[in-house]
């Protein structure tokens, strides 16, 4: 049952913890063709640590970092962060028209809280905020933006004008999460209370799922927030979830965005040097080996790397960039979603998983 959180589901931006946020902005723009539009460090008064803005498309991303400035309370919990994960999601926000009562209704569903609601202010205006608690240290913020001008306090704008309708990336598609066994249903059903979000499609136990995992796909009803959520499926099974758990713990494991044109923003990261993840030839030999990719170009689809799942007559492109930072765990994908395409790649990953087997057999 859904519970009336939110009127509408907008991610007004997803903050990435970095131990050197400056080279990842930088990267982010040179590489991914983002817009740095405000930035906030010890030029702006915020000593200890340093925050870039980077936009593409109604993509808003925060890459923060700090360094040791004494004790302060701030920057320590950015620093333990990072200490445990590296470089990945700390939260995302989400746009509302009232902090309290969006704040107050999801604790009353259950939601732990992490932030109760405050005002954070400067001579252009004021902002509202709070937040609650998702998976082990990340979380959702609820923000209100209505009195404020620019991005938050602290912030300076850059100045870089916004290419708008140019952006390679267009929107964020999902937000995906790799926990624990038996997590995944126990993270559905909170989200479900706390912000009002469904599972709309499940990945469950039995002979057909050869992936050595589970999912459950969240999603708001306005479909603007969708919310994956892997887990193993056994311990006593073979699962790649469960080795990145046992190697860097549960969280967020990738963002994925979104694009009208896969093969052409595929042609400009390849120019600008950004490094893709590469999937095994016999994947593309089992899809030209199925009736239901005939009048596909398969040869293309290789030749590019790009994945694709297939409902009647619509089509998921997916392409994976290689992790962000050194530590091999949170990274990227696009996604292109073709003639209204609505499903999230389950009969996609079962192919992928016995063309790895396939290959190893050739060893």
């Amino acid at each position: 049952m859904r519970t009336n959180i939110l009127s509408n589901y907008i991610i007004d931006y997803v903050e990435i913890y970095t131990p050197m946020a400056k080279p990842l902005a930088y990267w982010h723009t040179q590489a991914l063709g983002f817009v740095n539009t405000a930035f906030a460090d010890s030029e702006t008064g915020k000593a200890g640590s340093s925050s870039f803005l980077l936009s593409s498309g109604q993509v808003q991303l925060l890459l923060t970092s700090a360094y040791p400035m004494g004790q302060m309370k701030a920057e320590e919990e950015i620093t333990s962060f990072i200490s445990r994960n590296y470089c990945g999601v700390k939260r995302f926000a989400l746009k509302v028209d009232s902090v309290k009562e969006t704040f107050d209704k999801s604790l009353e569903n259950g939601a732990f809280p992490v932030k109760f609601p405050t005002i954070v202010e400067d001579d252009n205006g004021f902002i509202e905020e709070a937040a609650i608690r998702l998976y082990d240290d990340r979380e959702i913020l609820f923000i209100n933006r209505d009195s404020y001008k620019g991005f938050r306090p602290g912030f300076r704008n850059t100045g870089h004008q916004r290419q708008q309708g140019r952006e390679l990336l267009k929107n964020i598609d999902h937000i995906a999460a790799e926990v624990r066994i038996n997590e995944s249903h126990y993270w559905t059903e909170y989200l479900t209370r706390t912000i009002g979000t469904t599972m709309v499609q499940n990945i469950g136990s039995g002979e057909d799922n050869r992936t050595g995992m589970t999912l459950n796909i969240n999603q708001s009803f306005d479909r603007n927030l969708t919310l994956v959520i892997a887990e193993p499926e056994s311990y006593e099974k073979v699962s790649k979830v469960q080795k990145n758990i046992d190697m860097f713990g549960s969280g967020i494991h990738h963002l994925a965005f979104s694009t009208d044109d896969m093969a052409g923003t595929l042609k400009v990261f390849r120019e600008r040097n950004v490094e893709f993840v590469n999937f095994p030839p016999a994947y593309y030999d089992l899809l030209r080996a199925s009736d239901e990719f005939a009048g596909i170009d398969i040869d293309d689809l290789q030749i590019n790397g790009i994945l694709i799942d297939k409902e009647g007559d619509t089509y998921l492109l997916q392409k994976f960039i290689k992790p962000i930072s050194d530590r091999p765990f949170f990274l990227y994908e696009i996604v292109q979603r073709v003639n209204g395409y609505n499903g999230f790649a389950l009969k996609n990953i079962n192919i992928l998983k016995k063309s790895e087997e396939m290959e190893v057999v050739k060893l």
